[in-house]
């Protein structure tokens, strides 16, 4: 047996393990662990703008799942809030929230407050507030300042950007871990 026969093998055994050697190191980019399904009705994949999400400053392809069911929404004094049922980041919440023509909700008064203190006391619940690192301050989403007169915010630590509302009291925690959400909309 001569060389021309031993080389388009050895060549073809080469391209093969270089095939599937790139399909190795890139699986789990084309696999990504987690719950995900291949049902075109309970998922999709929406391009989101977070521009007050201090870390995420540009679009990100979010997969969610939609909820099998209309939210149930809690009139109070001219708007709608939903309590979610589930907990997920900061970011699907708004993503969620919006899903139902609503964002996170913003607490503009001492009565939404209170109105919203009593439905949280036994979870915790992601609002429409996050810390701008470049303003050194504390923002709600459609870029209103927090006024210290209506909530006593505890001290941050370096990775807090986001806010929850749990049993009344206001806490920053990191927008990675998951809390309920509370979402607001005002008809029209």
């Amino acid at each position: 047996m001569g060389w021309q026969h031993i080389v388009p093998g050895i060549t073809l055994l080469l391209v093969k393990l270089t095939g599937t050697s790139l399909f190795l190191i890139f699986i789990p980019q084309i696999f990504p662990r987690g719950n995900f399904s291949f049902i075109p009705e309970e998922n999709y994949t929406e391009l989101l703008s977070t521009p007050n999400l201090p870390e995420a400053r540009a679009t990100i392809a979010t997969t969610v799942q939609i909820p099998q069911k209309p939210p149930t929404w809690e009139r109070h004094r001219g708007s709608e809030f939903w309590f979610t049922e589930t907990k997920e980041v900061w970011l699907h919440c708004r993503v969620d929230c919006m899903q139902w023509s609503s964002d996170l909700a913003i607490i503009s008064d001492r009565n939404e407050l209170e109105f919203i203190q009593n439905k949280t006391a036994m979870g915790s619940y992601f609002i429409g507030l996050t810390y701008t690192v470049a303003q050194n301050k504390w923002l709600w989403i459609d870029g209103t300042e927090l006024k210290n007169n209506l909530f006593a915010m505890r001290p941050k630590a370096a990775d807090d950007e986001c806010a929850t509302l749990a049993a009344g009291e206001l806490k920053p925690v990191s927008c990675h871990q998951e809390h309920h959400c509370i979402c607001e909309k005002n008809p029209k």
